[in-house]
């Protein structure tokens, strides 16, 4: 098999366009000439172009650039124009920046880019700068299988390359008197440093300095992700890193005292510098003439489209668990995220919670087994981030104490669901007639997990090889994969189906050997350099259907050598040090598949990759989110021209995506700022203001006037309106400008309606309930009897599918869901059973004791602690309520009790200091304006304080009837006591009709379903009718009701059925 390549992509052949379009008006210059000394420089000419200080008459065959500064630009201009780009005001550099998504083809893109220069312009010098050796064999393996494909689009011309490193440079020697193309790959390590024998004199090369040649040739320099070979983010106010100053140099150049330091500092005076990546840093984007981003790319099926599997766990509930997913400062505020068990609704919740130093987790949990773990000290430092609970704990980032599962579980399970990922996608391929080749990746982060030597040197499998080798033999079995196989013994073909691909050790005297080593010093970058010369000559082999070898391990970081297009499934065993381990990783089987004819094969029907995650899919699409964010410049309260000029829609069906463009995204962000939606705060950059934050939340008419003046394409607009809804955070309603003190009405207080009502509702009640102990534990039992068996705790496999992927963040469906065995660390502990029911019930210990043991269920509880213990909960609960109803009686305080025992004062509305929030998410009722509605003419409080949108509902509602005499949002100090805890009711009404008024009580609620409320508030309500049936029965108040409802309607129909 032979990889096929198309030479017509569109989205290639524009970034070419947009490359070669900058030399415009550059005359061909393709013979033999002389590289000379300039020995008054052009002062048109650009900066670090002039060859002043090179102090030599001839080197070789050079790149010479003809075009003076205002011609570059104006076609910089035209580019950008092409692209929907921001214009440059000057041109302050040579370097051109292109921003193009993993996967898409960066490398053919520019190694066909070398190839139309030398065409169109006669340029034959060129330099690749990649960041690893990685990249390096990458490049040199392209280069090979592209030449038969490049030499039929482009005949006679012939592509000569070399790698440098310290063995070769004699070879620089004829890069520089060669009058072909010649392309030099080197990594930044090899240069950028004065100890690098690039920038020591060579005696095979007659004592020159070998960067004197090359800097003579005036080379194109093309980077290969520069934002890792630069060695900074491209920050002005940062010093440079030494991969820039090898590059670009350093200006003015620091005269040092040695050759190797002054030659450094000169950098390569280089024709052109051109940058390619998918994630340059914000500060490092000039002269961007061409942008092929993760959001468009996606939209248009250019890369496989992403699917997550993530095991959920059971919990067991006996220890408290806690995992470090970030560490982070918010202001001067030191916080953590944190993955913790949550109880919500007598139900444990596994959520990520953000917490500051001194948070007692009790507090976040509202669980005592957290008690004694209080967040004592945050790190934020880059690679060191950790937390720290007393003396005891300390966490790095995704470290967890109390899980359920052990590491070495989890890496069972994630390796057996790669293995299934795998084999399903083999068959879905089978089935559907097509040859693929299916490829999986398995990162580590230790060689000795995969490979083992023995006393004698001899390779031995490490933990996971074994692990994959017992899996694999065990689902190959299984009915669903059976058939894949035939007679083949699934052992043998474990063993042959997967190889690890490492750093490579061939040290004198030693057999060979895989190793653990970083590329730091020559050593480091040969070992390295051996197994990436595996990989890449491998690389067709690998993917050709048939050959055996369909899992690979490899180390984490070597990650940056894997760009097979048939990789389908990538699971990461290795702890995630870095926040963008998400978009390297993924990034590693992004590109289109090929089949067996080498020919690319798009859609997402067949292009889907799967990652297996160490974290929750929830955890894994915020943090894949937040990458994205990044990249693209999107910040949460800010708003850019860049980020509207990017964003892309299609201005009819079927048409192929557009960029909205920097011209209509400066005239919005000027008519944003004009209408002081936003504040600028520097070139093309600007703070959002609360008015545009009201604007959103109410989707104003002045807004959408304002978005459509300046974008005029209704899909633009489209666009742009989601973004900035996606840009603009509700404004905090705990912000103090936004506090409205709720003042008191007097004279509704002491209006006669009111006064009416308060004598029917003021007085206080306690309560008796009359348990038959034996008849309670005997519902108990039954209760406990009646639960259906409690499932195994299981393990469960989560397919989640990312449908889409824009500026509004990831949009994704779950496809699957499979339960599989799980070996529970945590299986012998069992939590207090008796101390969580007893918190959870109000019984007794001994209550709880004796019911349990009686029902003869705790066998349950052993199989799944957690299920059982809320399942239980339920049903005492349950059983408890309907004891409720025949043995609740409330009476009145008796008479000899003090006044303020028997009654509620009329001062708790005065005494209450009632305050709410307005604007987005504020809890004040208001108007269209944005102003405070008053309620004075009916209610003793001006403006009214809701909990939800059915309160404000009914609140309004009682505002506008005629026949609401008055009514009150009773505070929280009006408080009736009931068996299941303290119950504030929440409205008091009186409506007039023609035979007299009635005096309701009210409790409001989203529905009115007995089935759809918890037992704890269908007990406090059922308590509450106890109560006000007693005061209505004992002072004959016939003219006294309380009922539930959700809605004026339902309130109506009350207040009719209720009279009659």
């Amino acid at each position: 098999m032979k990889f096929n390549f198309e030479a017509n992509l569109d989205y290639q052949r524009a970034a070419i366009d947009a490359v070669t379009d900058l030399f415009r008006g550059q005359d061909s210059l393709t013979g033999q000439f002389t590289v000379q000394a300039r020995k008054t420089p052009d002062a048109n000419m650009l900066p670090g172009l002039d060859e002043a200080e090179l102090g030599v008459e001839t080197l070789g065959v050079g790149n010479r650039l003809r075009l003076h500064t205002d011609v570059i630009l104006a076609n910089l201009h035209t580019v950008q124009d092409r692209a929907g780009l921001a214009h440059e005001e000057q041109l302050t550099s040579v370097n051109f920046t292109i921003e193009m998504e993993t996967g898409t083809g960066k490398t053919y893109v520019y190694l066909r880019t070398i190839h139309e220069l030398h065409k169109l312009y006669g340029f034959t010098k060129f330099v690749i700068v990649v960041p690893s050796v990685a990249i390096s064999e990458g490049v040199t393996t392209s280069i090979a299988l592209l030449r038969e494909h490049f030499e039929a689009l482009y005949p006679g011309q012939r592509l000569s390359s070399f790698r440098l490193d310290g063995g070769n440079l004699s070879r620089v020697r004829s890069f520089a008197t060669s009058s072909g193309i010649e392309v030099m790959i080197t990594t930044a390590a090899a240069i950028n440093k004065a100890t690098n024998k690039v920038h020591q004199q060579v005696e095979d090369l007659g004592f020159e300095i070998p960067m004197d040649l090359i800097r003579a040739t005036r080379p194109i320099v093309i980077v290969d992700e520069p934002q890792s070979v630069y060695g900074d983010d491209g920050n002005p106010r940062k010093t440079k890193g030494a991969g820039r100053v090898a590059i670009e140099g350093r200006v003015p150049a620091r005269e040092d005292s040695t050759v190797g330091k002054q030659s450094l500092a000169k950098g390569m005076h280089a024709t052109a510098v051109l940058r390619y990546s998918a994630t340059h840093p914000r500060y490092d984007k000039a002269n961007l003439v061409y942008r092929l981003d993760a959001i468009a790319a996606y939209e248009q099926a250019l890369v496989k489209q992403i699917e997550v599997d993530s095991l959920v766990t059971e919990t067991s509930g006996a220890a408290p668990y806690v995992r470090l997913l970030q560490t982070k400062r918010s202001g001067s505020v030191m916080k953590a995220r944190l993955e913790v068990d949550v109880e919500v609704g007598n139900q444990i919740k596994r959520k990520a919670v953000d917490v500051p130093v001194g948070t007692n987790l009790e507090d976040v949990t509202g669980r005592a087994r957290y008690r004694n773990l209080t967040l004592d000290s945050v790190s934020v430092v880059p690679g060191s981030e950790s937390v720290r609970f007393g003396d005891l704990i300390e966490l790095k980032v995704h470290d967890a104490v109390g899980a359920e599962i052990s590491v070495d579980e989890r890496a069972r399970q994630m390796i057996a669901q790669t293995i299934r990922q795998h084999l399903r996608k083999e068959q879905e391929f089978a089935v559907a007639g097509k040859a693929i080749k299916v490829l999986s990746l398995l990162f580590v982060d230790s060689v000795a997990k995969y490979r083992v030597y023995d006393g004698n040197g001899d390779a031995q499998p490490g933990e996971y090889a074994r692990i994959f080798e017992e899996e694999y033999a065990r689902i190959a079995v299984t009915p669903e994969f059976r058939s894949l196989f035939g007679a083949d013994p699934a052992d043998a073909v474990a063993a042959r189906a997967h190889q690890g691909y490492f750093s490579i050790d061939r040290s004198k005297g030693k057999s060979e050997r895989l190793v653990d080593t970083s590329e730091t010093n020559d050593k480091g970058r040969q070992q390295a350099s051996l197994a990436y010369e595996q990989i890449m000559k491998d690389k067709v082999g690998l993917t050709t259907p048939g050959t055996p070898i369909r899992f690979i391990f490899t180390h984490s970081a070597l990650q940056e050598g894997w760009d097979n297009p048939n990789v389908f499934q990538i699971c990461v065993l290795r702890t995630m040090g870095t926040e963008r381990w998400r978009r390297q990783s993924i990034g590693r089987g992004l590109r289109i598949c090929v089949d067996g004819d080498g020919k690319r094969v798009p859609g997402f029907d067949v292009n889907r990759l799967t990652v297996i995650a160490n974290e929750s899919y929830e955890e894994f699409a915020e943090q894949l989110q937040r990458e994205l964010a990044d990249d693209l410049g999107i910040e949460f309260g800010r708003v850019t021209v860049d980020g509207f000029a990017r964003l892309t829609h299609k201005p009819a069906p079927g048409a192929q995506p557009v960029p909205v463009g920097d011209e209509i995204a400066r005239a919005l962000f000027e008519a944003l700022a004009a209408a002081q939606y936003v504040k600028p705060t520097g070139k093309g950059v600007a703070k959002v203001e609360d008015s545009l934050r009201e604007a959103v939340a109410g989707d104003t008419e002045e807004l959408r006037a304002l978005v459509a003046a300046a974008v005029p394409s209704a899909t633009a607009r489209f666009v742009v309106q989601r973004l900035i809804k996606r840009l603009v955070k509700p404004i905090d309603v705990k912000k103090a400008g936004n506090r409205v003190s709720v003042p008191v009405v007097g004279e509704r207080l002491e209006s006669p309606e009111f006064q009416a009502l308060w004598e029917r509702i003021k007085h206080r009640t306690q309560f008796r309930v009359s348990v038959d102990e034996a008849g309670l534990q005997a519902a108990i039992v039954s209760a406990l009897r009646a639960l259906p068996p409690m499932p195994d705790r299981k393990g469960v496999w989560e397919t989640t599918l990312v449908n889409d992927i824009d500026q509004g963040g990831l949009r994704s469906t779950t496809m699957r869901s499979e339960r599989v065995d799980v070996v529970y660390a945590d299986r012998d502990d069992l939590p207090d059973i008796l101390s969580v029911l007893a918190d959870r019930t109000q019984l007794t210990r001994r209550t709880l004791a004796q019911a349990l043991t009686d029902s003869g269920t705790l066998v349950q509880f052993r199989r799944n602690p957690q299920v059982y213990v809320d399942k239980a909960t339920q049903a005492i609960n349950s059983a408890k309520e309907q004891l409720l109803v025949t043995g609740l009686r409330y009476e009145l305080v008796d008479d000899a009790r003090p006044e303020t025992a028997r009654r509620y004062p009329l001062s708790i509305f005065a005494e209450a200091d009632l305050a709410g929030y307005t604007g987005p998410g504020g809890n004040i009722i208001t108007g269209d304006d944005g102003v405070p509605l008053e309620f004075d003419s009916k209610s003793p409080y001006k403006y009214i304080v809701v909990d939800s949108a059915v309160e404000r509902a009914f609140a309004v509602a009682l505002r506008q009837r005629n026949d609401v005499r008055t009514f009150v949002k009773l505070p929280a100090t009006f408080i009736i006591p009931t068996p299941l805890g303290d119950y504030n009711p929440d409205w008091a009404v009186v409506v007039e009709r023609s035979d007299g008024s009635r005096y309701l009580v009210f409790e409001t609620k989203g529905s009115i379903d007995p089935e759809l409320l918890r037992p704890v508030e269908k007990g406090k309500i059922y308590a509450a009718e106890c109560h006000f049936n007693a005061i209505r029965v004992t002072l004959d108040l016939d003219d006294l009701r309380y009922a539930k409802v959700d809605s004026m309607n339902t309130a109506d129909g009350v207040i009719d059925e209720a009279y009659v």
